[in-house]
């Protein structure tokens, strides 16, 4: 028997009620549930054009229809509210949809990032005892279908409801059979406060924590990002970014859904295909990483074009200031903004702010949300100090599922603790300076240095081995490795790189230089000078 999630099984601190109220009062959050939200959104645009992805166009009654023809062939297989779907796939029409029917019954939708592979997979599993997975058969080289059935098996859920996109495979129903027939099921009734989401993030542990979030909460944030853009019914979202990745779950599926945008999705980021369909489809907000706004740029100048876009937001890893120069010749005015899966909009900004801001500071502390800078006694400094920063709002998540977690970051006065450092000054503009997490961020996916460092350790001829993060001009950070051998033993860069493949280890997760020491440098207590290994790696990329 699978557990199900619910509000009151997240061991996480309340919001405190007077702040509840106030967000209540203001307008932050309200009753509207997601799995509501479909069918809002195709009573008021009906034949607008919601869903574009490839050669396969829908409108939002046609997504309405066969949202609710997925909807209740899972209710036939036994799901309901606080039932988890966990989901790998590409960026695919049938993936949009099979998230929002998710929804639509008042289940708990689990997305996990396409790149991860058995030994995340298996983590993620463990935590959610999934009710269905959906994943592609294989996609760019891995047998997605093959890891999922052997990890069911393993944990004790081989009994698990399996769903293949595009593909057929014995012992799953392909997505086809889902939807051919004439069943339709309405939106089930369920607390705006239950939980809907479930996102992975890893920090400074090798274990990733599953971020919770409500009906509530995602849609504080979502309103969030469509006020301050300026969004509309005649908007067009271009999104590249994962659907299981909070860019692509806010960009190409709440904030459309919220306000009758149309959501354009690719299942995979190419800078030139990726100017060709923004000009297409006349895309006028995208969001991502800085690798892609810097890639789109070039291929946008390349190409001769100038693109529709009248916003693009940039997050998840530093934006050099000459990435936002040659983004603003090309008439695409971006913005850094700053938050986490957790709480996903701590700041938010949009073209009428001054480039210099923009450029400079990782913007202005969003409506509703408060930022507190901390020294290392958790005394409240000034304006213009640097010191972690503590983050609360609307939009912050309910809890993790671990209570261990929400113990750690979370308080009862609704702070979460980010360990970020950074400044707020007087005119309440966040500069994110750097951080306390052992973590390692490629292009905004972030990952916990010690995941690997464990999976090396487990080679033979390893003694120690310690990961830091390496600048990378395309990507931000990329993870470097130190590894000290066994004195008896030896290894090479290829063994090592192929003992982390064989561990089933996401391949973004493989460092990309690697340094063998005689020895690590060592504090008196025993733990590794990570900040000198950094600096024997500046001046890469």
């Amino acid at each position: 028997m699978r557990p199900r999630l619910t509000a009151a099984n997240v061991a996480a601190p309340a919001v405190p009620q007077d702040l509840q109220e106030k967000y209540r009062r203001y307008g932050y959050v309200t009753d509207l549930t997601m799995s509501a939200l479909v069918e809002r959104a195709a009573q008021q645009w009906a034949s607008r054009p919601a869903v574009i992805e490839a050669e396969r166009r829908l409108t939002y009654q046609e997504l309405l229809a066969l949202v609710e023809r997925t909807a209740a062939w899972l209710a036939a297989a036994g799901v309901g509210p606080g039932d988890v779907v966990c989901w790998q796939t590409p960026n695919w029409w049938e993936a949009h949809v099979l998230g929002l029917a998710t929804w639509h019954i008042g289940a708990v939708s689990s997305p996990v990032v396409p790149f991860y592979r058995e030994h995340e997979l298996r983590q993620v599993v463990e935590q959610v005892r999934p009710a269905v997975v959906v994943t592609a058969g294989s996609y760019r080289g891995f047998a997605h279908a093959d890891a999922f059935e052997e990890l069911l098996s393993e944990v004790g859920l081989g009994d698990t409801t399996k769903i293949i996109l595009r593909g057929s495979r014995p012992g799953w129903t392909p997505f086809e059979d889902v939807i051919s027939h004439d069943r339709r099921q309405a939106s089930t009734k369920v607390g705006a406060g239950e939980p809907c989401l479930v996102l992975f993030t890893s920090g400074t542990t090798s274990r990733p924590k599953g971020a919770v979030h409500s009906s509530q909460t995602l849609l504080a944030e979502t309103r969030q990002l469509a006020d301050a853009w300026g969004l509309g019914w005649e908007d067009v979202a271009y999104m590249a970014a994962p659907l299981q990745h909070i860019t692509g779950v806010l960009n190409a599926m709440t904030i459309p859904l919220l306000v009758g945008a149309c959501a354009v999705i690719a299942d995979r980021w190419a800078p030139d295909k990726a100017v060709r369909d923004i000009v297409q489809h006349g895309a006028t907000y995208s969001a991502g990483a800085t690798v892609f706004l810097q890639e789109l740029t070039e291929a946008a100048r390349v190409a001769d074009v100038r693109l529709p876009l009248r916003m693009f937001a940039c997050g998840g890893a530093s934006v050099p200031r000459a990435v936002m120069e040659r983004s603003e010749e090309q008439g695409i005015p971006a913005a850094r903004v700053y938050g986490m899966t957790e709480l996903p909009t701590v700041t938010v900004m949009n073209r009428s702010y001054p480039f210099e801001v923009r450029a400079e500071t990782d913007g202005a502390i969003a409506p509703g949300v408060e930022v507190r800078v901390i020294d290392d006694d958790t005394r409240a400094l000034p304006p213009g100090s640097e010191g972690e920063l503590l983050v609360r709002g609307p939009e912050r998540m309910i809890g993790y599922l671990d209570a261990a977690s929400n113990q750690a970051a979370l308080d009862s006065a609704g702070w979460f603790r980010t360990g970020d450092v950074g400044i707020v000054n007087d005119a309440g503009f966040v500069t994110v300076t750097g951080r306390l997490k052992d973590i390692v961020n490629r292009g905004g996916e972030k990952f916990s240095a010690r995941d690997i460092e464990d999976l090396l350790l487990t080679h033979p001829a390893v003694r120690q081995a310690a990961v830091v993060p390496g600048t990378d001009s395309r990507f931000g950070e990329v993870p470097v490795a130190f590894v000290v051998l066994d004195g008896t033993k030896q290894a090479s860069v290829e063994e090592l790189t192929g003992h982390l493949y064989e561990t089933g280890l996401a391949r973004q997760k493989t460092p990309v230089d690697w340094h063998f020491l005689e020895a690590l440098p060592m504090t008196p207590s025993g733990k590794v000078k990570k900040f000198e290994l950094v600096r024997a790696t500046e001046g890469r990329g």
